[in-house]
């Protein structure tokens, strides 16, 4: 199975720690080493091409993503949300709402923060996404954890282990 991980951190720390943990295999697109443009929304690239128009790494990443299996979504909690990154990557992924290249795609989401209550919005934000690009939710896991490398204890290590991916 080809695993594909987005990890929408700014920085090295709990996401990183989380996806390594969950899918050792898995190839991993850091977006902070990316150069991705912002989404203009005006769709009119979309429909005809079935891509963006826009000139950055997120052409590459379109290859990896129709490639994968499975796509694990990875990021820190920012008011109740995905980080800016991750969300400047779901919003460049609007041509799949067109071309439906991702229809049944399997994604595995993965939330990680120090205000518990806002996880879950993260964690809907990111079902969302899947559902604007005709994916499925083949699962979800949510970290509580607010400072670098708090996640790695032995609870969350003892909750990663019962994670099975497929």
């Amino acid at each position: 199975m080809k695993i594909l991980a987005i990890n929408g951190s700014p920085r090295k720390g709990n996401t990183d720690f989380l996806i390594e943990s969950i899918a050792k295999d898995a190839e991993v697109i850091y977006l902070r080493d990316t150069k991705i443009n912002f989404c203009s929304g005006s769709d009119h690239c979309c429909p005809k091409t079935g891509r963006c128009d826009k000139k950055d790494d997120m052409h590459s990443i379109y290859e990896k993503i129709e490639a994968a299996d499975l796509i694990i979504l990875a990021s820190p909690c920012y008011f109740f949300n995905v980080s800016g990154m991750m969300k400047n990557f779901m919003d460049r992924c609007n041509p799949y709402f067109f071309n439906k290249k991702l229809k049944d795609k399997k994604f595995f989401l993965i939330a990680v923060g120090g205000h518990e209550p806002s996880l879950p919005e993260e964690i809907r934000c990111m079902k969302n996404f899947v559902k604007g690009v005709h994916g499925k939710v083949a699962g979800e896991f949510i970290a509580v954890a607010d400072k670098a490398g708090e996640v790695k204890n032995p609870k969350v290590i003892k909750q990663i282990e019962k994670i099975k991916i497929k």
